[in-house]
């Protein structure tokens, strides 16, 4: 445990890896796939300034909301070092969902820098809903087929649909799904009861907090130890989970000295305690993964994915543009 402290410390102090080659010598974009604002937004404008602070060059956000819209972009953008973007779930199970008709390769047009966080996914509804409990919306649910509207940041087979889908039919309910471009949109509308209930992230919490909306449960593996009465789904005889990876990539052949400079920053970055206490109070959790594990990752990935589109028959069920207003998949909010 000692060795691997010191190894942090002496990371943390040591130049990125091939920074003394002179990269980055310009500002690099990272595209983001969700509005501004939202979760995976503020995290990632977060570590890009505690990039500057690293590497004397700005991290400058692009945000690029929509269906598959970000990630072409990565995919097209020169391999040079200077344009990357969040990857994570979206356009692997889009892949599926469009029969293969993407102008990238899911995993190989890409290159997988790391993975950054992991997030904290919960069903919430507004303090004024008479809903207090899971079993209180299945028993609505029961009495109302169809009745109850519940919002997602990810749109039609995304990470918290799936779930939800799962649920539903474990419960012998049905609810109307209603796909947003993030969770703020979704948490607006719930707020004002355009909608029953949400699953989000941490951009919930803080109408939590105020007293504006509810939590019921976590759609995680386990309690958040900041609330430890909220229970999970999986406990309450439900045993499905949002999956949410947040990470970076690139267009596929990235000179691999950049990527080892970019993977070497954010690993330091997440390892410094004001980045992990500020990704605490949104909700989110330092999960740094090297570029080799998080590729591996994605290739595992993309044959869930295929099983998800099959099983729920997304594919049939989802609009075949791939530049459509709502983003469908698992793209990090």
């Amino acid at each position: 445990m000692l060795a691997v402290a010191l190894g942090i410390l002496h990371g943390a102090a040591a130049l990125p890896a091939g920074a003394q080659s002179g990269y980055p010598a310009r500002p690099v974009k990272v595209i983001v796939s969700f509005p501004a604002g939202g979760v995976t937004d503020v995290t990632v404008r977060r570590i890009a300034d505690r990039f500057q602070g690293l590497s004397g060059q700005a991290m400058v956000i692009e945000n690029r909301p929509g269906r598959g819209v970000a990630a072409a972009a990565i995919a097209a953008a020169e391999p040079d070092g200077y344009t990357v973007g969040v990857l994570g779930r979206s356009h692997l199970i889009l892949h599926h969902q469009l029969r293969g008709a993407l102008p990238y390769a899911p995993v190989d047009g890409f290159t997988w820098i790391s993975a950054l966080t992991g997030s904290w996914f919960g069903l919430y509804v507004p303090a004024s809903s008479p809903y207090r409990s899971v079993a209180d919306v299945v028993a609505a649910a029961r009495a109302n087929p169809e009745g109850l509207k519940y919002g997602t940041a990810f749109g039609h087979g995304g990470l918290s649909h799936v779930p939800m889908d799962q649920f539903e039919r474990k419960a012998g309910i049905r609810m109307l799904h209603v796909p947003f471009r993030g969770d703020n949109d979704s948490i607006i509308q719930m707020l004002r009861s355009e909608i029953d209930m949400v699953v989000a992230g941490g951009s919930a919490m803080p109408f939590v907090q105020d007293g504006r909306a509810r939590l019921l449960a976590w759609l995680n593996p386990e309690r958040n130890p900041r609330l430890p009465d909220v229970p999970t789904l999986r406990e309450l005889g439900y045993p499905y989970e949002v999956t949410a990876v947040v990470g970076i990539g690139g267009p596929r052949g990235m000179n691999p000295a950049h990527v080892a400079t970019l993977e070497r920053a954010f690993q330091q970055i997440l390892a410094q305690k004001d980045t992990q206490d500020f990704l605490e109070r949104i909700y989110q959790r330092p999960d740094f993964w090297s570029s080799e594990k998080f590729t591996a990752w994605a290739r595992a990935q993309l044959a869930v994915e295929k099983d998800i589109v099959e099983q729920f028959n997304l594919a049939d069920a989802a609009p075949k543009s791939a530049a459509g207003a709502t983003p469908a998949g698992g793209a990090p909010r």
